[in-house]
């Protein structure tokens, strides 16, 4: 099946969103300032995204967790896929579209719904249409194929980069070989050679963009939390988008500053707080407003994401940019928690993280399109259960709303917070 050539419609109208909302929280005086500079950062990537074939740019489209600190250092135009597939479902609520046109191509609802809406978009023209294809196996088979379809629906060159399952010194030789292999197939088909001390700042940067997330983390510790439930997925965005980048680090500077200045406060993020929760897992992308709505009505506030929020300790060495490339994605947290042998550590994070957050309970979203974390359920509850926390799953789809009405998970979430109300 060949991809229409269309100018990427739905790039357009995630823009148009992030603008809507600038302008209503420019509106309102009690916005802070890190929200206007979070969806500022987000319009400026998709618009980069939008205007990159008009100016002569080269696009990447690569799936999560793959190091486009490499293609910002080549001035490389990246395009992350399943982000985009998230952020269509979140600003536009068009899923039903892109999936249908998923199944269309055979695509079954046993696979990962946002790899099956990618696939749709592309099938669509909804997208921009890449100049390579750049996918991994980190994390799981999904993201494995996917690359090979989109770069089959696309017609475009690709490259696949092969992460060794565990580390070693010889494993992480292998992955520094993959990755300039990777940079000399860019710099054929783009025709943009690779800046290396622009790769050393990205580097720099990035180790800076770890410590703000640490410290984050640590604000969220304060009881009341600071940290309002929908930061999650921003918190993941910074990453995912744009990792190393001026206005990363930003906004995670002055989202730290205000954290910090509630905590010295005293005011949390609902109030007054009475469920501090831990998220497993990545709720709905088209809940996030409702999550958001009953935290505020039950004073019910997520205040850590072990797999996806809290990274592993470590420095990265702007000399050794490369290296320092590799080795940053053992420190992701979910290449420790999602990819390689579920370690002894992982789970000790697991029982520290509700005991040094103050944990009520935990809430698992599982993911039905996800085979990696589904296995993980059981042994996490019983975990969590060990240290007296509780733990409601809840089945959904990150972005298919058939699985779950928003009214069955609304009584699922009440039902759980009677329960620890009656503790």
């Amino acid at each position: 099946m060949k991809v229409p050539d269309t100018k990427g419609n739905k790039i357009n109208a995630i823009i148009r969103a992030c603008r809507i909302i600038t302008r209503m929280n420019q509106a309102n005086p009690d916005t802070p300032k890190s929200e206007a500079l979070y969806y500022q950062m987000l319009s400026s990537y998709y618009t980069r995204l939008r205007n990159a074939h008009d100016e002569g740019g080269f696009i990447a489209a690569h799936t999560v967790f793959f190091p486009s600190e490499i293609l910002y250092a080549m001035d490389i135009v990246p395009m992350h896929t399943e982000m985009t597939t998230w952020m269509m479902a979140l600003f536009l609520g068009e899923q039903a579209e892109i999936l249908s046109a998923g199944a269309e191509l055979g695509l079954v609802p046993e696979i990962c719904s946002p790899h099956r809406g990618l696939a749709g978009a592309f099938a669509l023209g909804a997208l921009p249409r890449p100049d390579a294809m750049l996918w991994s196996n980190l994390i799981c088979d999904n993201t494995a194929k996917s690359g090979e379809l989109i770069m089959e629906l696309t017609k475009c060159p690709g490259f696949f980069l092969d992460h060794p399952f565990q580390r070693s010194e010889a494993e992480d030789k292998y992955l520094v070989s993959e990755l300039e292999d990777m940079i000399d197939f860019l710099e054929e088909k783009s025709g943009q050679k690779m800046d290396w001390d622009k790769l050393s700042e990205i580097v720099q940067k990035m180790d800076h963009q770890m410590e703000l997330l640490r410290e984050i983390g640590e604000l969220r510790k304060a009881v009341p939390s600071p940290f309002p439930n929908r930061g999650f997925l921003q918190l993941l965005t910074v990453d995912y988008l744009c990792p190393g980048q001026p206005e990363a680090i930003a906004y995670l500077e002055t989202l730290r500053d205000e954290l910090a200045e509630k905590v010295r406060e005293g005011k949390g993020a609902v109030s007054p707080e009475r469920f501090r929760l831990m998220t497993l897992f990545v709720p709905p992308m088209y809940l996030m407003g409702f999550l958001e709505k009953i935290g505020q009505e039950y004073g019910a506030v997520s205040v850590v994401e072990p797999l996806f929020t809290r990274w592993a300790e470590g420095k990265l060495d702007p000399s050794r940019p490369l290296e320092s490339v590799a080795r940053k994605t053992a420190m992701i947290p979910e290449r420790r928690s999602m990819y390689g042998p579920l370690s002894q550590e992982v789970l000790q994070d697991l029982i520290d993280c509700a005991e040094q957050y103050k944990v009520d309970g935990a809430v698992y979203w599982a993911f039905m399109g996800c085979r990696h974390t589904c296995a993980t359920v059981k042994l996490f509850k019983d975990l969590l259960n060990e240290v007296d926390v509780p733990v409601m799953t809840i089945d959904c789809d990150i972005v298919d709303p058939t699985i779950n009405s928003e009214a069955e998970i609304r009584e699922k979430m009440e039902q759980f917070f009677e329960m620890l109300e009656d503790r």
